[in-house]
Parts: structure tokens; C-alpha cells; sequence
């Protein structure tokens, strides 16, 4: 009978072990998964700092960390850290040929190691690149099986010590209605593709996470202005493709969609210097819905105000139906930088400047009749309906200026266009 007591007591004790060793390993397992899921959540939120820090440019982001290069360098590459303990020995790829900044305030190109991030709660640290050809052929890039079009000259494959050139986003010009990635051999306006490597711990646990981050490139600009209609120039008035900034290949004045015309003999200038027609059909509407956001919203008269400044490029919009304004938007005697969006008709009058984008669905009126009235950017219109659709009197300025509408199209968000979880 004592033997029986103790085998039972073995038994029950061998199972009580069992029990506990499978809630204490449930229970491990549990803190496990829970530290893997923070971890992700800190890489999360390391990705959206770093997004936040792309943003703009060293003028109108104070936290700024981009490349500062007048033409993108393809060993730029910069760190966010949160700890003052964060050796480059954490990251496995810290490539020495890189610039590898450390960019603060003030000091875009600081080399030292040190904490930068806005924060220094959150254990994670970020790395931000620029996109090369060898980036592309390590995801699977071959010329029968293009990730981007190769648009530099050559198909060579690259390596670490040779990566190739920089992959920019934006529009091809055999296909522009598209945004795609692409390499170049010559000078553009578009940004790169900027790569985010980002590490989130938590506990022993670390996840990883990397993404593509594209700028938004707006409208496809093939000349100073776009219009669906036809258009009536004055003499005195004159429309110019050649890049006032310098940078951009010269487009025509004017490009109208078939089968608009332009009549009328103000002064042209630009590559060629003459109007241009075509099938490019900008869908303008699309563009006001996806730039809208976060605008400041305008009412009929806008006469006498200024919109943003020389280092506050702004987004303005003004829907003419809402509440509803049969003569539309008017300006006159203002400055604006920025993006100014219109849904109906715009009257743009004396003494008007705008430095960037303007985009209208409706019919755009120049009455600069009493006072010289400029645009420095593009002006695209939406409006398909009989002739006239834009109106050109006294003296209009129109110039295409490539360095407003990028400094105007940096204000918005960057878009993730690839995200995948690395650990």
C-alpha cells in the first residue's frame, strides 16, 4: 500500500513539474513575442521620423537630414540615433566609402557620432541612402527583368565598391504619364529614391525593417504652361520654357492637347520657342485631390494678400463651387510660393506673383491691365471647353522655373513605394 502512495506521488509530482515547466515556457514564449512586436513597433516609429527629416529642405525643416549635394552624390548616406552608446559596429552594412553623417542643426554634415534623433526614449537606430543600380541588382535587376528603366548608357552589373549611379523617381520622357524609377546620364529635376534601413530593439529583441521613400513629383511639366482648350494671347504679354533656375533642360512656352490651338503673338521663348501640341492628357482634377490636403482654403477676392514666403513655400485651394462663386477665384496685388490649387475658373489680375504650381479645372483669365503679373513656375489648366479658354491681357509674365515647383512639391508627405520586414 506504501509502495502504491508513492508511485502515485512520483507520478503527480513528475506531472506538477511538466505543468510548470510548460507555464513557465508559455509564459517565456509570451514575453518573446511581445518584445518582437515592440520591436517592430520602435523600427515603425524610427521609419517615421526619418520620413518626417526627408521632408522639405534645410530652410523649412529644422530638423532637416538630407543630402545637401547640388547634385544628389551617390555615397551620400546619413544616421539617426537615439543613443549616445550607438557604435557603428551596430551596423552591419556601415560602409566607410559612405559620407555617414550624423546631421544636426546647423551641421548637415557633422561626421561625429552622437545622438541626432528627436527623441531618445525609443530604442532605434536609422540609416537613409540613396537608391543605386547595385541596390536594384541585389532585388533582382537584369536587363531581360528591369526594376527601373536604365536610362544612363549602360547595362553593366555593379558591385559594393562600384554601386553605379543614383535611381531617381519621376517621369520617362517616352512615357510621361507614369511616375517610374529611372537612371540618367544627364542632368533632372527629380529626387532619388531614398532607401531606410531602420533598426527597433526591445529587450534582447531586434527588428529591422527597410523601405523605398519616394518625393512627390506632381505634374508631368512639358512646357511653361498646359492648356485642354484654345488659348488667346495678347502682344504684350510673353510665356517662356527656358528654366529661369538653371537646371532643366529649355521645354516649350505653351503645350496644348489636341486639337487646341493658340492664337494671338505675345513673346516665346523656350526649346522649341513656339506652342506644341499633343495627347498628353494631364488629368488636373487627380492632381488637385491628390495635393490638396492640409491646404489653406481661399475664398473668392483675394486681393492685397501674400501666401507663404521665400522660405515657406505653402498649398493653397480654393473650390469655386463651395461656396459657390460664378466668377471664380480672383487675385490681384499679392505674392504667393507654394502650390495654388483651383477647382472652376481663375482670374488672375494686376500685380499678381506666384512662384510654383498653379493648377485650375476651370477657365483661367490673365487681366493684368493695370500692373505687370508673373508666374515663375508652371500653370496648368483642366478646361475642355469652347474657345477662349485662357485669356492673356496687358503685361503677363509666364516662366518656367524648376526650382520653385521642386522647392513648392517638397512640402508634401514622401510615399512608401516598398516595405519589407528584414528580421
Amino acid at each position: 500500500m506504501l509502495l502504491v502512495a508513492m508511485l502515485i506521488l512520483a507520478l503527480l509530482t513528475e506531472r506538477g513539474s511538466l505543468a510548470l515547466s510548460n507555464t513557465l515556457s508559455g509564459t517565456t514564449n509570451s514575453q518573446s513575442f511581445r518584445a518582437e512586436r515592440q520591436a517592430l513597433v520602435h523600427a515603425e516609429a524610427g521609419l517615421a521620423e526619418a520620413k518626417a527629416r526627408l521632408l522639405g529642405s534645410s530652410a523649412t525643416n529644422t530638423g532637416f537630414i538630407g543630402d545637401l549635394s547640388g547634385t544628389p552624390n551617390p555615397f551620400w548616406s546619413a544616421y539617426l540615433v537615439t543613443s549616445a552608446s550607438w557604435k557603428t559596429a551596430q551596423d552591419p552594412d556601415y560602409d566607410s566609402a559612405l559620407t555617414n553623417y550624423f546631421p544636426k542643426p546647423g551641421k548637415l554634415t557633422n561626421t561625429k557620432v552622437g545622438v541626432n534623433s528627436l527623441q531618445t526614449s525609443i530604442p532605434y537606430w536609422a540609416k537613409v541612402r540613396h537608391k543605386r543600380e547595385y541596390d536594384a541588382e541585389r532585388e533582382g535587376h537584369t536587363s531581360a527583368s528591369p526594376h527601373y528603366l536604365d536610362n544612363d548608357g549602360s547595362t553593366a552589373v555593379h558591385t559594393a565598391a562600384d554601386p553605379g549611379n543614383i535611381v531617381y523617381y519621376g517621369y520617362d520622357p517616352v512615357n510621361p504619364t507614369t511616375p517610374v524609377q529611372f537612371t540618367t546620364g544627364s542632368m533632372t529635376t527629380f529626387q532619388p529614391v531614398e532607401v531606410l534601413t531602420v533598426y527597433g530593439q526591445s529587450g534582447d529583441q531586434t527588428k529591422v525593417v527597410q523601405a523605398e521613400i519616394v518625393r512627390p513629383v506632381g505634374p508631368n511639366i512639358e512646357a511653361a504652361m498646359y492648356v485642354k482648350a484654345d488659348i488667346s494671347f495678347q502682344k504684350s504679354s510673353s510665356v517662356d520654357g527656358t528654366d529661369d533656375c538653371g537646371l532643366a533642360a529649355a521645354k516649350p512656352p505653351v503645350f496644348l492637347h489636341d486639337p487646341a490651338t493658340a492664337s494671338g503673338s505675345p513673346s516665346y521663348n523656350g526649346s522649341p520657342a513656339s506652342p506644341q501640341s499633343g495627347v498628353l492628357d494631364i488629368d488636373v482634377q487627380g492632381l488637385i485631390n491628390s495635393l490638396k490636403a492640409g491646404a489653406t482654403v481661399l475664398t473668392a477676392d483675394q486681393s492685397g494678400r501674400n501666401y507663404g514666403s521665400s522660405s515657406n513655400y505653402v498649398t493653397v485651394y480654393s473650390n469655386t463651387s463651395n461656396p459657390v462663386n460664378l466668377n471664380g477665384l480672383k487675385i490681384s496685388y499679392g505674392t504667393g510660393y507654394g502650390i495654388l490649387l483651383v477647382e472652376g475658373d481663375f482670374v488672375v489680375g494686376s500685380d499678381f506673383l506666384w512662384n510654383g504650381l498653379i493648377l485650375v479645372t476651370g477657365q483661367v483669365t490673365f487681366s493684368a491691365k493695370y500692373a505687370t503679373s508673373r508666374i515663375k513656375g508652371a500653370i496648368l489648366a483642366n478646361q475642355t471647353s469652347a474657345s477662349p479658354n485662357a485669356d492673356l491681357y496687358g503685361n503677363m509674365r509666364i516662366k518656367y522655373h524648376s526650382c520653385y515647383l521642386a522647392k513648392a512639391l517638397s512640402t508634401k508627405p514622401l510615399a512608401i513605394m516598398q516595405w519589407k520586414g528584414l528580421s
